[in-house]
């Protein structure tokens, strides 16, 4: 389990979607308390598309991976640079559901204030 959870946070920090991908069970869910609650996972990777075109520089601090009954628990700080040259510092906390060695849903907490400069990247 551990790899798995470290190979998905490094994905995510890196915001390296084809690695995301590897990860995924077929029809994977992402849950997100910021937009648009519910998310297949070819939605998921157009937004996250977005924010790989609009973060300047991106990395993870802090992280910490626990694992769970049903897969795993990621806390992080995600910090960057948007291209807009706003810095910006995320806590996140990722829920992951297991199954067969793959994620099969993803629930996403971000404070979304904190997460504002990156959004106002995106979306104006």
């Amino acid at each position: 389990m551990s790899e798995l959870a470290e190979r998905f946070v490094d994905a995510v920090t890196r915001v390296d979607l084809d690695a995301l991908c590897v990860c995924l069970a077929p029809g994977a869910r992402f849950w997100v308390n910021i937009g648009p609650s519910e998310y297949s996972a070819d939605e998921r990777l157009a937004v996250l598309e977005l924010e790989r075109q609009n973060l300047r520089e991106h990395r993870a601090e802090d992280v910490r991976i626990t694992a769970t009954d049903e897969g795993f628990i990621a806390q992080l700080t995600s910090i960057g640079t948007t291209t807009r040259d706003e810095s910006m510092r995320v806590a996140v906390c990722l829920i992951a559901s297991v199954a067969d060695d793959l994620i099969t849903r993803v629930d996403e907490y971000a404070d979304s204030a904190a997460a504002a400069p990156l959004i106002r990247a995106i979306y104006g």
